[in-house]
C-alpha cells in the first residue's frame, strides 16, 4: 500500500491547536507544533472538482480596475497604545507633544570649568569652590573669582555662564589657571536646545524610525498610540510541495513560498499570526481557514487558485465566502483571486514562486501598507528601456528589470516558474499590453 500524503506538511506554532478530518482519512489530525503530523495508515483519497467551460473562459479583470478594487478595500487599523519598545516602523496615529524643555537646564558641553566670563580671562587664578559631575544638582554660587570643575551634561551652576575646558587651562591643586579666551555661554547648552516645552516634536502619520524612538523616549514616554501591526495568515497549498529540511520525495518539490511571502509581508509591515503548508484537500483548507480567520486581518495564500481538477481556494471562496473578483490581466500572476471567509480578506496567490512574488508586490504588500496606515504604493523610478519587451497581448506585464543609471535593463528568464533571476532585479518595469520598444519610458515599481 502506499504511503499516504501528510494532510498537513508543516505549520508555524502560532497556528496553536487545530483539529480537521480529511475525507477518506482514517484519523483526525490534532496540530500543536511546527513538526508535520503522522500520515494516516489507510490511503488518502485525492479530490477534485470539476472545471467548467464558464471559468475557462471568464473575462480577465484589467489590472488598474483590480488594483483599485483590492486597494481600496482595505484601510488603517484602528490606533492602539504601543510600548515604546515595540514602535519601531509603526505609524503614529497622534503627535507627540514636548511637555518640557528637552534639555531642561543649562548644561555644560565640555568638560572643564564653570566659570564668570568676565572673571575668566588669560592669565586669571580662579579658586575651584564645588566639583559638578553630570546628574548633580549644584547649590554652591560661583561668584567673582572662583569656579567649579564641571563634566559634561552637569547643569551649569548658579552665576556661571560660560565654561572653559580643561585643555585651555592650568590646574593648581585648588586653584586654575585661565590660559584661553572665552565668552558668555561658550561651551554651554542652554535649555530647550533640543526641544522646546509645546514643539510638536514627531507629528501623526510618521512612520516611526529608530531616531524617532530615541527622541520620544527623550520626553520619558514610555509608549505611544500608533496603528499596530497587521497580522497575516500564509497558506502554502499542493500535493507536490515539501517542506524544507524534510526528505525529498520523487515529484516532489520543497515549498518556497511560505518562507518567501513571509519574508516579503514582514518587510511590507505585518505580523505573521500563522502559518501552515497543506496539501490539496478542501476539507483541511476550509478548516484552516476557518481557524485563522478568527484572529488574521489577512490570509494569504498560495496555489489552488487557477482552474485546475486540484485547484480549491477560490472555489472554497465562492462557497463559503465570498469572491469579489478572479482573474487578473496581468503577467505573471493571472490567477490571483480576491475574496473574504468568515469576514477576513483572503489574496489567493498563484502557486508558481515568480508569479506568487508579483502577486505579492501588487497585491498583498499594498495591502498591509494599507492597513498600517503606511504610503500604499512602492517607491518607483522613471527609466528608458535598454531593449525591446515583446510583453502580452491583452496583460500587464510585470517585467524583472536591473537599473543602470536611468536605463532599465530586462532580465533573462521572465517565466513564472523562474525566481532565482529576482536576486539581481532591482524592481519590476510595468509594459502595458502590446509591449513597448527599445528606448521607451516605463515606470519601475522598486522591489
Amino acid at each position: 500500500m502506499s504511503r499516504a500524503l501528510p494532510r498537513i506538511r508543516a505549520a508555524s506554532a502560532s497556528t496553536l491547536r487545530f483539529y480537521a478530518t480529511s475525507s477518506g482519512c482514517c484519523r483526525a489530525g490534532v496540530f500543536r507544533s511546527s513538526r508535520p503530523l503522522p500520515s494516516c495508515n489507510g490511503r488518502r483519497a485525492v479530490s477534485k472538482r470539476t472545471v467548467t467551460k464558464e471559468e475557462l473562459e471568464r473575462p480577465l479583470v484589467p489590472y488598474r480596475d483590480a488594483l483599485d478594487q483590492i486597494v481600496s478595500a482595505f484601510s488603517a487599523l484602528q490606533p492602539e497604545a504601543v510600548p515604546l519598545e515595540r514602535a519601531l516602523g509603526l505609524v503614529l496615529a497622534e503627535p507627540i507633544v514636548a511637555a518640557f524643555d528637552v534639555p531642561g537646564f543649562d548644561n555644560s558641553a565640555m568638560d572643564g570649568y564653570a566659570v564668570r566670563a568676565a572673571d575668566a580671562k588669560p592669565g586669571a587664578v580662579l579658586r575651584l569652590i564645588d566639583d559638578l559631575p553630570a546628574g548633580s544638582d549644584p547649590q554652591v554660587e560661583i561668584g567673582p573669582g572662583t569656579a567649579a570643575t564641571i563634566m559634561t551634561g552637569a547643569p551649569l551652576p548658579p552665576g556661571a555662564d560660560a565654561v572653559v575646558p580643561w585643555e585651555d587651562t592650568e590646574r593648581r591643586e585648588t586653584e586654575v589657571v585661565v590660559l584661553g579666551e572665552t565668552s558668555k555661554g561658550k561651551h554651554v547648552r542652554p535649555a530647550g536646545e533640543d526641544v522646546r516645552a509645546g514643539d510638536e516634536v514627531v507629528p501623526a502619520g510618521t512612520e516611526l524610525r529608530a531616531i524617532h524612538v530615541g527622541v520620544i523616549a527623550s520626553l520619558g514616554l514610555t509608549e505611544v498610540r500608533a496603528h499596530r501591526r497587521p497580522r497575516v495568515a500564509i497558506l502554502s497549498t499542493g500535493d507536490e510541495l515539501a517542506a524544507p529540511g524534510d526528505a525529498l520525495e520523487p515529484g516532489h518539490v520543497y515549498d518556497a513560498n511560505r518562507a518567501l511571502l513571509a519574508a516579503m509581508c514582514a518587510r511590507a509591515g505585518a505580523e505573521i499570526d500563522a502559518t501552515a503548508l497543506i496539501g490539496d484537500e478542501p476539507e483541511v483548507i476550509a478548516a484552516w481557514l476557518r481557524q485563522v480567520a478568527r484572529h488574521a486581518d489577512l490570509i494569504v495564500t498560495t496555489g489552488g487558485a487557477s482552474v485546475g481538477e486540484h485547484d480549491w481556494i477560490r472555489a472554497i471562496l465562492e462557497a463559503e465566502g465570498d469572491l469579489s473578483l478572479w482573474r487578473i490581466a496581468i503577467k505573471p500572476g493571472k490567477p490571483v483571486a480576491f475574496g473574504r471567509f468568515e469576514g477576513t480578506p483572503v489574496l489567493g496567490l498563484p502557486g508558481n514562486p515568480g508569479s506568487a512574488f508579483v502577486g505579492m508586490h501588487v497585491f498583498v504588500a499594498r495591502a498591509i501598507r494599507a492597513m498600517a496606515a503606511r504610503s500604499v504604493d512602492p517607491p518607483s523610478a522613471r527609466a528608458r528601456l535598454a531593449a525591446a519587451v515583446k510583453g502580452s497581448p491583452s496583460r500587464t506585464l510585470f517585467c524583472r528589470v536591473r537599473l543602470e543609471d536611468e536605463t532599465a535593463v530586462p532580465l533573462p528568464a521572465q517565466s513564472s516558474v523562474v525566481l532565482s533571476n529576482l536576486i539581481p532585479a532591482d524592481g519590476f518595469a510595468i509594459v502595458p499590453p502590446g509591449g513597448l520598444p527599445e528606448g521607451a519610458d516605463v515606470t519601475v515599481e522598486m522591489i
